[in-house]
């Protein structure tokens, strides 16, 4: 790639800016300022030095030819390698989370009633009962019964879950003597138990949250005076919205807002003394990466230039 020495002088009242590639390292140098009556020395890649059309009537261009000059003997330079730096990917996470329900849950509940009958047996049985009657019997007579007794006992049985319910059953005896019965005693028990217990459980309901993701996030990692102080373009300062945090962003502090479309050259300035590394990236594809450069120093965010959509999410990550 071809290239020249340029020399520039401001002969207006007003500062102006200008953008070129240098030659030394091939990276682009965005909104360069020249203050008035200030003379700068630049040597640019042929082709690359671009100015606003407003300022090109404040700028004295002097062209002094090729650099380095033609009759110099080329010596090799060795270049800096640009080392891959860990990109920062925003992501967007959407959360599910489940949200409980409220149910009603019916509990059937069986509750046996003790019920003490010997049901549908036939059993010559041989019981002696004591019977805690105060009688003055001392006679134990064995008596052979024949007694058919056929008792259909229903119980309805209504019981709340939770609850011990006793059932006593009195059981008339028409004999006060051990008895010696030989008896054919079906007996039905029907015990139908109804138990609806509704349970209505009352849950809280978690939502999930949407995080929100801004595009525009400059992130100062620095630990000196290193500060990002504005964020502009070739017409000037660009608009931000819902903007989290402050210019100038200084060392261990973020900023995160909104833009919208913007001009071309879209740059942010760095300021303060010694050097910085950086990084940027738009939707998670580097842009520029490099350092260390010194201060202070205007870094674009796209590349050649190319003006943002509203859309487009850059990172801005500065470091020692």
């Amino acid at each position: 790639m071809a290239c020249s020495k340029y020399t520039l002088t401001n002969t207006g009242s007003t500062s102006v800016n200008f953008s070129y590639r240098r030659c030394d390292d091939s990276i682009w140098d965005y909104q360069v300022e020249l203050l008035p009556n200030q003379t700068k020395n630049i040597w640019v890649i042929d082709g690359t030095y671009t100015v606003a059309s407003s300022f090109k009537g404040s700028i004295l261009l002097i062209n002094e030819g090729a650099f380095p000059p033609i009759s110099a003997t080329n010596t090799p330079t060795p270049s800096p390698s640009l080392t891959p730096s860990p990109t920062v990917t925003p992501t967007n996470t959407a959360t599910n989370t489940p949200t409980p329900t409220n149910t009603p849950t019916n509990t059937a509940t069986s509750t046996g009633t003790p019920t003490p009958t010997p049901t549908n047996t036939e059993t010559p049985t041989q019981t002696q009962t004591p019977t805690n009657t105060e009688t003055p019997t001392n006679t134990e007579t064995p008596t052979q019964t024949q007694t058919p007794t056929n008792t259909e006992t229903p119980t309805q049985t209504q019981t709340p879950t939770n609850t011990e319910t006793p059932t006593n059953t009195s059981t008339p005896t028409n004999t006060s003597t051990p008895t010696n019965t030989t008896s054919g005693t079906p007996t039905p028990t029907v015990t139908p138990t109804n138990t609806g217990t509704p349970i209505n459980t009352s849950t809280p309901t978690l939502t999930p949250t949407e995080t929100k993701i801004y595009n525009i996030q400059f992130f100062n990692n620095t630990t000196t005076d290193a500060e990002i102080s504005t964020f502009f373009d070739n017409d000037g300062p660009i608009i931000l919205t819902d903007q989290q945090g402050t210019f100038p962003v200084t060392s261990g502090q973020t900023l995160f807002a909104d833009h919208g479309s913007t001009g071309l050259y879209p740059t942010f300035l760095v300021n303060g003394t010694g050097f910085i590394n950086y990084i940027v990236t738009k939707n998670g594809v580097t842009q520029y990466s490099g350092g260390p450069a010194s201060l202070a120093t205007n870094i674009g965010v796209t590349l050649n230039g190319d003006p943002l959509l509203s859309t487009d999410i850059i990172v801005v990550i500065i470091t020692d």
